[in-house]
């Protein structure tokens, strides 16, 4: 198993005993439960990843030391493609969100074959770890290529997950380009999604997403080869612009704060107060 592995030889920090990670848990929701979050930085990380899964969550240990304090990581781009059979990935997860103290969203593909037992097909789905290490989303795919159809069950719902004050909402894959899995989102204010694309079609549905849902994108791509196929990368930061008394672009657009084709680290503090008053100017023009 996964629990005496990786992160814990580089990070003291993740070896604290239960009492006093007990402690911080509790400290650390009074201090966030306490005031509504309006700022929020978040990292979208994308790197080629190698052929073991504690290899990449290492290489997204130190992707973070070198970008210092974030709210949210999402560590996208297929991660999950190289978990191993019978393995546990949650407790590398879990060791990255507590050693850098920030929630960590990723995918992760293992429950196919930790269930295999239990369900002759698994699910295909997107996490979100607490800065305590705790599993406290999960969202399930619900569509899927011709390939992967005979290997993973159809999430049956849509959720949007409340962490440190602040409404997410978890996309992976096709389920982009479909809008009525989105509007099932609406009420998120950020939407993280991680994917594999050969061109920009799931960036460009990106933004058509954030523009109809009124919402931040933070996305990570697959970068690198499989299934014999070369993946380019597309990590982005998006917000909507537009609005009644704004100065930031004309309603129905959206703009990349950040991009990158290749292996980076994109980070943004994004405003939360833009976003609710571009809501609720959208809103006024509609009734």
């Amino acid at each position: 198993m996964w629990g005496g592995m990786g992160l814990n030889t580089l990070c003291p920090w993740c070896c604290v005993g239960r009492v006093a990670r007990m402690r911080r848990r509790v400290l650390g929701y009074v201090a966030f439960e306490a005031r509504r979050t309006v700022r929020v930085t978040v990292c979208a990380l994308q790197f080629r990843t190698t052929g073991r899964f504690s290899e990449n969550v290492e290489r997204a240990s130190r992707c973070l030391e070198d970008v210092g304090r974030v709210d949210f990581a999402l560590i996208g781009g297929e991660l999950s493609l190289n978990e191993r059979r019978n393995a546990n990935p949650y407790a590398l997860l879990g060791d990255l969100a507590r050693c850098h103290r920030c929630n960590v969203v990723a995918p992760v593909d293992a429950n196919l074959q930790r269930f295999r037992a239990e369900r002759g097909v698994g699910y295909y789905s997107m996490h979100v770890l607490d800065r305590c290490g705790e599993v406290v989303g999960v969202q399930d795919k619900h569509h899927f290529y011709w390939k992967e159809k005979p290997w993973y069950r159809r999430g049956s719902e849509t959720r949007v997950f409340d962490v440190d004050g602040l409404k997410i909402g978890l996309v992976r894959g096709l389920d982009i380009v479909y809008p009525d899995y989105t509007e099932g989102l609406r009420a998120a204010e950020l939407l993280f999604f991680s994917t594999m694309a050969v061109d920009d079609v799931m960036l460009r549905a990106a933004g058509r997403r954030s523009v109809e849902n009124r919402c931040y994108v933070a996305m990570s791509s697959y970068l690198g080869d499989h299934a014999g196929m070369a993946f380019g990368g597309n990590a982005a930061l998006i917000q909507p612009v537009g609005g009644a008394g704004t100065e930031r672009g004309e309603a129905g657009e959206a703009v990349l704060l950040q991009h990158t084709r290749g292996e980076g680290s994109l980070c943004a503090e994004l405003d939360l107060d833009y976003l609710h008053e571009l809501r609720r100017s959208s809103e006024a023009r509609e009734l």
